[in-house]
């Protein structure tokens, strides 16, 4: 939505392809040269039904809009089209897990790399993967942030917050063991995330999550609106996700430009993305996690010095820099 945002801008202007239903239909916001053109949302096949839709009709929706160029956030075009083509894949777990659909997602991704001027991928962790698994190599745009947004509130909040969708692989299970192996009184804990994705880990951490209920607050909220989400921030006192697959992280950012510390998973991409003021953690043991949040509710001094770091971490990160870049592929192409 931020990128469409800043792209728009452009003579011609921009039209936005996406899921009926999908977070950008419902929250991307009327904008002068911006354009929103819907798919039907369908609740199985739906990586079938997209690549059949781009293959077949794709080619003359880019002709009959007259498109300089088309800019895909998947990546996976099945059929080379007739104008300019620049792939920004976002999807990191196609590249990590095996299955027939992640078969599929990485041949057409490799396919359209090939008629693509650039590739694109938002971490150099998520290029070396990239180049690992399909043997493309990417260039790194980073993604941006809303600095107007996300800004720090004039007091730290309480809460223990995860904002990830619920995913299996975000892994809320950890965050959640992690809460419940704090010393008491334990601050409220909240997860945030779009509940649709998995229903069924839905289901499983709703009942964990029911399992501690005498151990203090938690609350699970669905997906925010747009507008509510720096809201959440400034109730925390400390950020904490243990995703597992990540291309780029934008809650450990937004946390950080709110002026809340992280404690996030050791990988790679986490590292990249939450920069030095993050508190890592390797594996899932509760105890170490627990330790990470707690050091960062009762240690005013290591509190102090994350949330300087982080402030500073998240201010090299900005929609205007990450569309000039990308302005500037699709023009060079």
């Amino acid at each position: 939505m931020q990128l469409a945002r800043q792209l728009a801008d452009d003579p011609g202007g921009v039209i936005v392809v996406t899921r009926d239903g999908s977070l950008v239909a419902e929250e991307i916001d009327q904008h002068p040269g911006l354009r929103l053109a819907t798919l039907g949302r369908r609740k199985h096949y739906e990586l079938a039904d997209r690549l059949l839709w781009e293959g077949a009709k794709l080619p003359t929706f880019v002709r009959r809009n007259h498109a300089s160029s088309v800019l895909t956030m998947s990546g996976m075009l099945p059929r080379a089209l007739a104008t300019r083509v620049v792939s920004y894949p976002q999807n990191p777990v196609m590249f990590e897990r095996g299955g027939a659909a992640n078969q599929l997602r990485r041949l057409a991704v490799r396919r359209t790399a090939r008629s693509s001027k650039h590739v694109l991928v938002p971490s150099k962790a998520m290029a070396a993967r990239v180049a690992e698994v399909i043997g493309i190599q990417a260039e790194v745009i980073p993604l941006g942030l809303d600095h107007a947004r996300f800004a720090p509130a004039s007091e730290p909040g309480t809460e223990v917050l995860c904002v990830a969708d619920f995913y299996r692989h975000k892994r809320q299970d950890v965050i959640l063991e992690a809460w419940a192996a704090l010393p008491p009184p334990r601050p409220r804990l909240r997860l945030v995330g779009d509940i649709r994705v998995d229903p069924s880990w839905h289901r499983d951490i709703t009942a964990q999550a029911a399992g501690y209920e005498d151990l203090g607050d938690i609350t699970l909220s669905p997906r925010l609106p747009f507008e509510h989400v720096a809201d959440a921030y400034h109730r925390a006192k400390v950020f904490a996700i243990a995703s597992e697959y990540e291309s780029f992280c934008f809650p450990i950012l937004e946390a950080q430009a709110c002026g809340v510390p992280a404690v996030a998973r050791d990988s790679p991409v986490l590292r990249e993305t939450g920069g030095v003021g993050t508190i890592y953690v390797s594996g899932d043991d509760p105890q170490a996690w627990a330790a990470a949040i707690q050091r960062l509710l009762d240690d005013k001094v290591t509190y102090a010095a994350a949330r300087a770091a982080g402030l500073e971490h998240a201010r090299g990160f900005s929609w205007e820099m990450t569309a000039a870049a990308v302005r500037d592929r699709l023009l060079s192409a």
